[in-house]
Parts: C-alpha cells; structure tokens; sequence
C-alpha cells in the first residue's frame, strides 16, 4: 500500500512549507522593530546635532522596507523608482539617481546609512564637548549594531528567497499521489464498495488529498502570503513617528529639581 508513504511527503511537504512561512513572518517581524529601534536612536541621539543627515537616514530606512518588498515579490523595476522619486526629491535628487543606478538596492542602502552616521561623527566631533562625543560613540555602536541586524534579515529573506523545496521531492509526490488516485478506485470496488460509493468516495479522498498538496504548494514562497505591503508600511509610519516625536519631546536637564516624594 502506498497510503502510508503518501501521508509521509505530503506531512513532511506541508510541514517544511509552514515553517519557511514562520520564519519569514519571523524575519519581517524582526525587521519591522530594527528599522524603528534604527530610527529611534537617530532621532533621539544626534536629530539636534545634525538634522539633515537624520531625516536623510530616516528616509532611506524608510525606503529599506519597500526594497525589500519589491525584492522578494519579485515587483517591476517602475515600482521601486516611484519609491525612490517620492522619498528622494527635490534638494536629494542626486541621491536618488544614486540609488536607482545600484545593482543591489538593499546593499547600498545599508552602505549610505553606514556613510550618513559617519558624517554625523564628523559633525559631533567637531562641534560638540568631549562628554557628547563619548555618548554618542556609546550610542554609534548601538547603531552600528542594528544595522548588522538588519542586513542579517534581508539576508535571511534572501535565503528563503533562493532555497525553495526541491523541485525533485514535488515531483515525486505528485507522481505517488497521481498513482494512488488512479488505483483507488479499483481497490474500492475490489473491496465490495458499490460503484456509487465508489465514485463519491474516489472523489473526496481526492479533493483532499490535492488540496493538502496544493497549500504546501502555495505556502512554499511565503512572501507571496505575508502582508508585505501593511509590514513595509508599518515601517514608514513607525520612523516617521519617531522622528516627529522628538521635534517636540519634553527636555529634561541636569539641573532640574528632583521631586520629593
């Protein structure tokens, strides 16, 4: 019988699909709070220090979302330009062209972060005391640190991106599966099962068995089921929150009167 080893592929299929469904949810997720954490320490660090260079960071963050997307959706090229116009206009035109003429669009954004926070060094260094520019090279390693995380998500989306199931163990099962179908009724009818049951239950078995089969299929590229456009716009939103926070949080200093309780 070949119901046993049938039930095997297609439990192993399905449960090989779910996971590299969890795990890219997982990454998004993980990506998501990155790319705020990112934000937050730009915009509460160095924001006074150097506002130029913040907004810019916070718009290529931005941007990283929907790179992406378009990257494991495999989207047309014109989406992302639209993307890029509309974050990058006016005085960043020339970042722009930048961009769209780099071959790997997650890379370079990572590369230009890691180039605006050294820019911003530059700034504090040279017009802030000693004790800020101590704190923000505390503040710089967390930076640093994140943006380590976050090309380890992209890179984790292209990993899943680019080792899909082997197409070898689909193609058996479907050859077991179209096998089994095909001999089943046989074995009912064998059994004493009238030809009316017969049919009707050669018909379920079936439309269960390709269903299951056909989920795993589905399931298999999970950035086709993810929510990519709510996650990517989660991101836009959650920076720009940031950065408008801090235009007008409450500033603490040191010589404020600590209140009795």
């Amino acid at each position: 019988s070949v119901t046993a080893p049938l039930a095997l592929l297609l439990t192993l299929r399905t449960n090989a699909s779910l996971v590299r469904l969890v795990e890219a949810r997982y990454i998004w997720g993980e990506f998501v709070m990155h790319a705020r954490s990112l934000a937050g320490l730009f915009a509460s660090s160095v924001y006074h220090s150097d506002p130029r260079a913040v907004v810019l960071a916070c718009r290529y963050l931005v941007m990283i979302g929907w790179s992406l997307k378009c990257e494991v959706r495999n989207e047309p090229r014109e989406r992302w330009e639209v993307v890029v116009n509309a974050m990058l206009h006016g005085e960043n035109e020339e970042e722009a062209r930048w961009l769209l003429r780099q071959p790997k669009k997650n890379v370079a954004i990572t590369t230009r972060l890691r180039h605006l926070l050294t820019d911003i060094a530059k700034t504090i260094g040279a017009s802030c005391e000693e004790g800020d520019v101590v704190n923000f090279r505390l503040q710089r390693q967390a930076m640093e640190g994140i943006i380590d995380q976050i090309e380890s998500d992209v890179g984790g989306c292209a990993r899943l991106l680019t080792s899909p199931i082997p197409p070898t163990y689909s193609r058996h099962l479907s050859r077991i599966m179209v096998m089994y179908l095909s001999l089943l009724p046989f074995g009912l009818v064998a059994s004493g099962i009238p030809s009316l049951g017969t049919a009707l239950a050669s018909a379920s078995i079936s439309y269960m068995l390709i269903g299951i089969d056909e989920i795993g299929m589905e399931i298999e590229n999970p950035f086709q089921l993810l929510p990519l456009q709510q996650l990517a716009g989660a991101i836009q939103t959650d920076v720009a929150t940031q950065l408008l926070c801090v235009r007008d949080v409450p500033r603490t200093t040191a010589t404020a009167p600590i209140a009795s309780e």
